[in-house]
């Protein structure tokens, strides 16, 4: 049987009476085949359940958020948008700065040698440097298209003209950039 979000007159009925004889909220739940939840929260207001209206989809951010985005707001010319999108950003980054420190301390209890080695550095994967062939070829003179299958059309020629050599001195020129990469301590090559 397919349940409503709300109880109906003869389930709060039959729940004001199962809450008279004393019975567990699991066996009431049962009886009337609904959730714990759903009991909890009639039983807990009688006389407004149900009344109140639904706010909508869930939050994304937390109130404490919402206030901390409102104070920054007040305090600058950016927009709440903004101000919200930086928080995220901010929430995003301490996660991954914990992800990164659990890592390692998970490889150093294995005892495992880690190299010091730029995170996700452009110069050293080859691909990057096709992205931007690619993207200049498809998007040469300011082109743009009106279908997202005309942009596939364009990808998919532009790539089929790519050539292999292109492609090998790309490969040949990783020990040039890994040495650049080391000159500058990691940072961008240029």
């Amino acid at each position: 049987m397919k349940r409503g979000k709300t109880l109906t007159m003869p389930e709060r009925a039959q729940v004001d009476l199962m809450v008279q004889l004393n019975m567990s909220i699991s066996l009431m739940s049962a009886r009337i085949h609904c959730s714990r939840t759903l009991n909890d929260c009639y039983m807990s207001d009688p006389v407004a359940y149900g009344t109140s209206k639904s706010t909508g989809r869930a939050r994304k951010l937390k109130q404490r958020d919402e206030r901390n985005v409102a104070r920054a707001v007040s305090n600058t010319m950016k927009s709440a948008k903004d101000v919200g999108a930086e928080i995220q950003l901010n929430v995003s980054k301490s996660t991954i700065l914990r992800t990164i420190q659990s890592t390692r301390a998970f490889l150093a209890s294995k005892k495992i040698k880690v190299l010091d080695w730029p995170a996700c550095s452009p110069n050293l994967n080859p691909i990057e440097s096709v992205w931007g062939f690619l993207t200049s070829s498809v998007y040469k003179n300011g082109k743009q298209y009106n279908s997202i299958s005309e942009l596939k059309d364009a990808v998919k020629a532009e790539w089929n003209k790519i050539h292999p050599p292109y492609l090998e001195n790309l490969c040949n020129s990783m020990p040039n950039r890994i040495f650049q990469v080391i000159q500058k301590n990691g940072g961008f090559t240029g």
